[in-house]
């Protein structure tokens, strides 16, 4: 008799938060890898990163999430997403150096708190933004048991060349986002990212005249139906950093507008070959009295991938132009990625790729990830004309 009270008491117990929330999950994938690295050929003499092997994490993270059923078609829900440093790195909020510990912490990934209905879905917090949206074109390193520097975005997302606060979008706090419905393979992602917290919003003078508000825009259109994959993204970075001079007195710098644009589309063959095509143009607006941009690069990519059973086959050829503000200097990168990957199950992939850089003299294209970049232990700048080359393996389990 006692031992069915206990019991029933503990029922009781463990029903309570049963009640107020109506599913929660947890979810995430351990992404860890053994590469090779090196960047030889650097235009000025020994300024090449040493050559190495390391324990890499490629993105490892875990996912808490729920929702309830509000009644008339609505669900609220949520998500905390946070990185796992399984290595030498600070998860996604920094890059790897020689003497960082692990400091992956709650969040750090998308979490966000919405609302979806028929109508759509609207949530506020911290979420992805642009960089991410061809991975439906060139998932490799991105999904599946590639190392992360297999993927275009080496190309797509770098600048190849010092632009100072030119970051082709990522995960950004302080946002707002709506998804539309999806008709027929067809949807529209929408963002929105505040003034950071710490924004100085003092109105001085300066070259930027009185304090002008940070913002961020995103709009991304994508088509999802059968054998065709479509996007295209547009990313708005107003005024970026708003920053006070140094030395006294205190007066405005320039605050810089900058627009990318990336579009892509592939095409699945019955017999498991996928061919994509991704087209990236930036531009970064340093003048804020003339509005004339002052850089601009476009980067395009040609992701092939083929599956058969539990082997997929992976090439990528990218290539980055010259960015137009450099005269006299060659700032243009080419791409070279052969993968391959064999699915244990449906949940364990061991991958193997091979990605190759050819940076111009003046390039400093890297691997695009700021804690697994080849130049991260050295401060997270390439020299200039150095060629990164990776041979990594890479184990992949989803939970």
């Amino acid at each position: 008799m006692q031992k069915k009270l206990i019991a029933a008491a503990i029922t009781g117990l463990l029903a309570v938060p049963a009640m107020a929330q109506t599913n929660v999950t947890i979810s995430g994938q351990m992404r860890v890898g053994v590469d090779w690295v090196s960047a030889g050929g650097a235009t000025a003499a020994g300024a090449s990163p040493v050559s190495r092997m390391r324990v890499i994490d490629n993105n490892s993270n875990i996912k808490f999430a729920g929702t309830e059923a509000l009644g008339n078609g609505l669900t609220a829900w949520w998500e905390v997403e946070s990185a796992i440093g399984t290595s030498d790195n600070v998860g996604t909020s920094g890059m790897q150096t020689s003497g960082a510990a692990n400091n992956a912490t709650i969040g750090t990934r998308n979490t966000a708190v919405g609302i979806k209905g028929a109508w759509g879905n609207i949530y506020v917090g911290k979420w992805d933004m642009h960089y991410h949206t061809g991975f439906g074109v060139d998932g490799a390193g991105a999904l599946g048991g590639l190392a992360m520097g297999a993927n275009s975005l080496n190309m797509l997302m770098n600048q190849g060349t010092a632009v100072p606060l030119s970051g082709a979008g990522g995960r950004l706090n302080n946002a707002i986002m709506y998804d539309t419905p999806t008709w027929n393979g067809f949807n529209v992602r929408l963002g929105y990212s505040t003034s950071a917290a710490n924004e100085i919003l003092t109105n001085l003078p300066g070259v930027g005249g009185s304090a002008r508000k940070e913002s961020n825009w995103w709009l991304n259109p994508q088509y999802n139906n059968g054998p065709w994959t479509a996007f295209y993204s547009y990313f708005a970075r107003n005024n970026i950093g708003n920053t006070l001079s140094p030395v006294p007195p205190a007066v405005h710098t320039a605050a810089p507008d900058a627009r990318f644009h990336r579009a892509g589309i592939a095409y699945t063959f019955a017999m498991g070959l996928k061919v994509g095509a991704i087209w990236d143009r930036n531009s970064v607006d340093t003048d804020v009295t003339a509005m004339t941009p002052t850089m601009k690069r476009t980067a395009w990519a040609i992701p092939v991938q083929y599956n058969m059973g539990p082997h997929t086959f992976n090439f990528t050829y990218a290539r980055a132009g010259d960015s137009s503000n450099t005269p006299g200097m060659d700032t243009s990168a080419k791409m070279y990625m052969l993968g391959y990957t064999y699915a244990l199950s449906k949940r364990t992939m061991l991958g193997v790729n091979w990605t190759k850089i050819n940076n111009a003299a003046a390039g400093t294209y890297d691997l695009w990830h700021p804690s697994s970049n080849i130049a991260a232990q050295a401060g997270g700048v390439l020299p200039a004309g150095a060629d990164p080359r990776q041979f990594g393996v890479n184990l992949h389990h989803s939970f």
